[in-house]
């Protein structure tokens, strides 16, 4: 007789997710990304043009990673699953959040869409509780294996991630892509080979793969990521007054 394993608990905050990824050493198969996607987020989080006294949501907030790239003055608020200690808004079980509309002038969502049941609805939060004008900084990923945490639903092309944003009434500012193709290849060679081998070994695997796609992606033209990325981010705004109407 077999048995299946319980599916994994959607509706509450995963506990063992990787949120080490932001420190990790060289020798981490994930290093140069996790050591790349903060500093391009820091950079384009001067995109949301947020005055010194502005209310942040960070929607999918995990442990607040990116509480310092703003102002002491801003006012930062984590949503995230029941059972997270570090967030201050509890998601509903239906993905809403309980919170009035036009609420923040920024929201912050960082690698949380591929994992969101439906991305639909989590976007149409966005443009809810943002103010007229507001703006959201969001990334997720383009090509990436499959890593659940606990869930990992969805993969975007560039113009598919604009096509679903723009359908949730949002505006799109600014797109790019972090990590290249030829980058992403590498990476995917080393992520096919990492777990066949014994553990001593992965780590040499890993620092060899990690420099090499490091090398790889810096070397890429300009532009030559916008079609094909590891990450792609984009800064999106909620139209004014008078363009919703």
């Amino acid at each position: 007789m077999t048995t299946t394993a319980p599916a994994p608990p959607t509706h509450r905050f995963h506990t063992a997710r990787p949120t080490g990824l932001r420190r990790a050493r060289p020798w981490h198969r994930l290093a140069y990304i996790g050591w790349l996607l903060p500093r391009r987020l820091e950079a384009l989080a001067a995109r949301l043009e947020l005055a010194p006294d502005g209310r942040v949501l960070d929607y999918g907030c995990a442990e607040q990673p990116y509480r310092r790239f703003f102002a002491p003055g801003v006012a930062f608020y984590g949503a995230d699953l029941p059972g997270n200690p570090d967030a201050d808004i509890t998601i509903e079980g239906d993905g809403t959040l309980p919170v009035d509309d036009e609420t923040f002038d920024a929201v912050l969502s960082t690698q949380v869409l591929e994992h969101v049941a439906d991305p639909a609805t989590y976007l149409q939060e966005c443009r809810r509780v943002l103010r007229p004008g507001g703006r959201l900084l969001l990334s997720t990923h383009g090509l990436m294996v499959y890593h659940p945490d606990p869930v990992d639903y969805w993969r975007w092309t560039g113009a598919g991630l604009e096509r679903i944003i723009a359908d949730a009434g949002l505006e799109i500012v600014h797109r790019e892509g972090i990590m290249g193709l030829g980058a992403v290849g590498l990476q995917f060679v080393q992520d096919s080979l990492y777990h066949r081998l014994p553990r001593r070994l992965r780590a040499p695997l890993a620092l060899l793969f990690q420099a090499l796609i490091a090398a790889t992606d810096r070397a890429a033209p300009a532009g030559r990521r916008d079609g094909n990325a590891l990450v792609f981010a984009v800064v999106a705004e909620r139209p004014g007054e008078e363009e919703d109407r």
